[in-house]
């Protein structure tokens, strides 16, 4: 065999074997309809792509689309279909899909993101894993954010009667509700249009996570911040993978996908939010903005008022499951606090 043959027969092999390495590989397409700047991405879904990578050594990888292939609602529906193998999404957008995810919801339910997002998926798995909330994809995690709070534009929020009439922005369902319980003015507006409101004086105020005063730039809007125990409000994020998409995964790094995902991701989501809420509170306190932390006065006012929201979901999960939803909310309570410690 010529010189020139032998290197040709050497290419030829070298691309069959490229070819079957390649082949050997999981590409796992994940679709992402924020911008890829947004802590999510940043503190949570890249770190654990990187994860996955490592723990399969690299025999699954996780891609990101650069456009959404589908609306917010509709992100159950594209995993469950195959048009992407996996994403995130917020129970609240179809909460009539997912009557669980209420109790996460609820006014003073959080210690920190993490903790209460370890507590969430041990409470989904001990009381609604059976329920089958998510039919049609595998869901591989779920999270919440830290507590949420209030910004305003110049009051400084001390009492419950500097809410009568506050032209407050909050992000819609179990939101609203607490607003008008408050006394707010309720301008119900996706967290996005925080600064546009704001800058048009179409608000004074705004509920928030402290995340927000660093991402979404509120910083020459925004002067006071109150810290409220428990958070005033709470959001219920999962993600999820598409069935046949998971059983693609080689058995022989299957397990090893499966200890990032569960408890180990629900704790990373928590975590990516409180990360990025302790800076931006730092960044506040630099600035010169006031924080202020409710006094037991106007946390106890608060949670009066917002007692039917609890009342509201155990009733909905008694009605439905048969379930008592006073023992879930203990249980979430107990193992966050447990967690924490």
């Amino acid at each position: 065999m010529t010189r020139h043959l032998r290197t040709t027969a050497l290419a030829a092999a070298l691309g069959v074997l490229t070819v079957a390495n390649a082949s050997a590989e999981t590409v796992l397409t994940f679709n992402w309809a924020i911008p890829p700047t947004h802590l999510m991405r940043t503190e949570i879904f890249n770190p654990w792509a990187a994860k996955v990578a490592e723990v399969t050594g690299g025999e699954v990888k996780v891609e990101f689309t650069t456009t959404s292939m589908g609306p917010p609602p509709r992100q159950l529906d594209i995993v469950r279909d195959g048009v992407v193998d996996l994403a995130w999404s917020v129970h609240g957008y179809t909460p009539e899909r997912f009557p669980h995810a209420g109790v996460s919801e609820l006014p003073f339910m959080t210690t920190t993101g993490e903790a209460t997002s370890v507590a969430y998926w041990r409470a989904f798995q001990k009381y609604f894993a059976d329920k089958d909330e998510h039919k049609g994809v595998k869901l591989i995690g779920l999270y919440v954010h830290s507590p949420g709070t209030v910004m305003a534009r110049d009051k400084v929020l001390d009492s419950i009667d500097d809410f009568n009439g506050l032209l407050l922005r909050s992000g819609g369902g179990l939101q609203d509700k607490v607003s008008a319980a408050l006394g707010a003015a309720v301008v119900s507006s996706p967290a996005p249009t925080t600064y546009e409101l704001l800058a048009n004086g179409v608000v004074e105020a705004t509920l928030m996570t402290p995340d927000g005063y660093t991402s979404f730039n509120l910083k020459d809007h925004i002067n006071t911040q109150l810290l409220v125990p428990g958070g005033l409000f709470n959001s219920s994020f999962y993600v999820m993978i598409n069935e046949d998409s998971y059983n693609r995964i080689p058995e022989s790094v299957r397990a090893a996908f499966d200890s990032v995902t569960g408890e180990y991701l629900s704790a990373m989501g928590g975590r990516g939010f409180d990360t990025v809420s302790a800076s931006a509170l730092e960044a506040m306190k630099a600035d010169g903005r006031t924080v202020t932390d409710a006094d037991p006065a106007l946390v106890a006012e608060m949670q009066a008022r917002t007692q039917f929201l609890a009342d509201e979901w155990k009733a909905l999960v008694k009605d439905k499951y048969g379930m008592d939803g006073q023992e879930v909310i203990d249980f979430i309570r107990a193992e966050a606090a447990a967690y924490a410690k």
